[in-house]
């Protein structure tokens, strides 16, 4: 209930804003894309923005002809093997719907990484707040998300079917077993059931793998739909101020992989080697209304004067052990220093933002460095 109300917050959302736009390009000419260039080009070929679903594809064997030899148990034999053959043809039937499902959900899985792609890669340069271009897109993710919930529920009702059989197939085994203790059998009639048997036995065997590579990936799928539910209410709340920032001068994209998430610099030429070794200026954010600002206009003025081409990178750095709020709250403080610096008259795209985290410091700050 938690996610179906989540997702209706962000319906909602989309409604209420899909046709408002707020223009604010003008601020930072140089950091904005237009909506009618093509957007960025998203590698979604990748075996990170697919669940780990599984691979193998299960094929019965076939079942072994035998004789009718008249007797009681012979008659039980043909009973039998009708029985592991009908078996059989439920076990393709069900491989081939898994691979179905399977197909169904890496396709759209691709798709929603295609258009959360697109999202962040306008969100990491920037956009008008409430774009609803944006919103169209963030809308085909959350339906591609919706369509992999179904494929969950898909994965459900196959599990169900595969445990009956497997109990069914398991039933066969024991009773295929308890045959050869019936009088009035001949040597024929032990040799098919013994192949029954072993055939049974693979089939047994080969549908228990079934029902655990289904069952594992529900569980996988579960986990995926949960995460991406939840990632599409950050987006929203990004696409509402334009900006992965609570305004809109952009915030550096971040890349999930593997759980970790790795900041990217707005400006690709930035690195980590062309700044200067001390910060030019520091703001530490251990109390509420930090008053920074004389301090930041004196530094930015004074590093302006002694080299007119400088450029600046403003880093929200937060502490390792730092609660996500108080990273979210940094960065917003990171962003708010970015507009106060384009006030002051530097060209934004002699600015760049990025964040980190630091293990020796116990409190948020933002530091700026020159180069």
């Amino acid at each position: 209930m938690k996610h179906i109300a989540k997702l209706s917050l962000v319906s909602f959302s989309l409604m209420l804003m899909g046709g408002c736009t707020f223009s604010s390009d003008a601020l930072f000419p140089s950091l904005f894309e237009s909506d009618s260039q093509k957007e960025m080009n998203v590698d979604i070929q990748n075996s990170d923005v697919v669940p780990a679903l599984g691979t193998t594809d299960f094929k019965p064997i076939e079942v072994s002809d035998g004789e009718n030899t008249g007797t009681f148990v012979g008659q039980k034999v043909i009973s039998f093997r009708n029985e592991l053959t009908q078996l059989q043809q439920s076990i393709r039937v069900y491989n081939e719907e898994l691979q179905k499902i399977r197909s169904s959900v890496i396709n759209n899985a691709l798709q929603y990484h295609k258009a959360i792609g697109s999202i962040e890669a306008k969100l990491q340069v920037g956009t008008t707040p409430g774009n609803p271009h944006m919103y169209a897109m963030l809308q085909q993710a959350q339906t591609n998300i919706q369509t992999m919930n179904a494929n969950t529920d898909a994965l459900n009702q196959l599990s169900a079917k595969v445990s009956s059989d497997a109990a069914m197939t398991g039933y066969l085994l024991d009773s295929i077993r308890a045959a050869y203790g019936v009088s009035g059998a001949v040597d024929e009639d032990h040799r098919q059931l013994r192949i029954l048997e072993n055939e049974t036995n693979q089939s047994l065997i080969l549908i228990n793998s079934l029902l655990s590579e289904v069952n594992s990936d529900v569980a996988r799928q579960l986990q995926y739909v949960e995460s991406a539910r939840d990632y599409i209410i950050d987006l929203n709340e990004a696409i509402k101020v334009g900006s992965y920032g609570v305004s809109n001068a952009p915030l550096p994209n971040t890349t999930v992989r593997g759980g970790a998430v790795s900041p990217l610099l707005v400006n690709t030429g930035t690195s980590a080697a062309n700044m200067s070794s001390k910060p030019l200026f520091v703001a530490k954010f251990n109390k509420a209304n930090v008053d920074y600002h004389d301090g930041l206009r004196r530094a930015v003025s004074n590093a302006v004067a002694k080299k007119p081409a400088v450029k600046f990178d403003v880093v929200a750095v937060s502490p390792v052990s730092g609660s996500q709020m108080a990273k979210n709250n940094v960065q917003k403080n990171a962003t708010e220093i970015f507009q106060e610096m384009i006030e002051m008259g530097v060209s934004a795209d002699k600015i760049s933002l990025s964040s980190k985290t630091n293990s020796e410091i116990s409190t948020a700050e933002v530091r700026i460095y020159v180069r």
